[in-house]
């Protein structure tokens, strides 16, 4: 915990750990868009396949 400029004890995080927390969110949202991609190739190419 840091305190601000009142003197009131708060939960601040630099900039570096704000950094990192939005990286691993932004690579976990990339990584599920992608399986959603492949499995959305996968079902038109067995509609493909069945017909």
């Amino acid at each position: 915990m840091r305190q601000n400029s009142d003197g009131k004890a708060r939960d601040i995080i630099t900039m570096e750990e704000y950094l990192k927390k939005r990286q691993a969110i932004k690579r976990k949202k990339e990584s599920g868009a992608d399986m959603g991609m492949i499995s959305m190739t996968a079902m038109k190419l067995a509609e493909i396949l069945y017909v």
